[in-house]
């Protein structure tokens, strides 16, 4: 079952993509990898499922990378999240201690793990976000800032193509646009 979306901000037409660098090529300092991530309940079923691999390169059991309580929000996939804590790095206990990323990320595309929806949606989306059936940038929620340094920001990305396109993917796995 997908997020259901009805509305789709005028910004999302208009915010730059990333560019055939993506997140990976950013200059930014993982800034959005330092509040933890809201892991749907298929996410979090994933690492279950997978943790004996993670654990290893995270060197923390997966029953102490989580908040206690599920959201039990709808707008979620299965209608549930579970938000992961701060590593003692202050980023995300599932991001690269090693470098820049995402742990999760790098294991899918090394092919260690085949399931791209082990990856939070908020994660794959950056920097689209939805709240109450609405898509848009992350920037348009009170007290939210994309980095300048972002790659969808910066001066050298000149991609054509707007973050809905770039994303495409993603919005098409993740939801079900009225």
């Amino acid at each position: 079952m997908k997020i259901k979306i009805s509305t789709i901000s005028n910004k999302c037409f208009l915010q730059k993509g990333f560019n055939d660098k993506g997140c990976y090529g950013c200059k930014c300092d993982d800034s959005c990898c330092k509040h933890g991530a809201d892991f749907d309940q298929e996410s979090f079923n994933l690492i279950i499922q997978n943790k004996d691999i993670i654990e290893k390169i995270i060197e923390k059991k997966i029953n102490d990378c989580f908040e206690e309580t599920f959201s039990k929000d709808s707008e979620y996939l299965e209608n549930n999240s579970i938000r992961s804590v701060k590593g003692e790095n202050g980023f995300c206990v599932f991001h690269n201690k090693q470098g820049k990323g995402c742990v999760l990320y790098q294991l899918v595309q090394l092919g260690e793990i085949s399931n791209r929806r082990i990856i939070p949606s908020i994660c794959r989306l950056f920097p689209l976000t939805w709240n109450n059936g609405e898509l848009k940038v992350y920037d348009e929620q009170e007290n939210c800032i994309i980095p300048n340094d972002c790659n969808c920001i910066e001066q050298e990305n000149t991609t054509k193509k707007n973050i809905l396109e770039t994303q495409e993917p993603e919005i098409g796995d993740i939801f079900d646009i009225e």
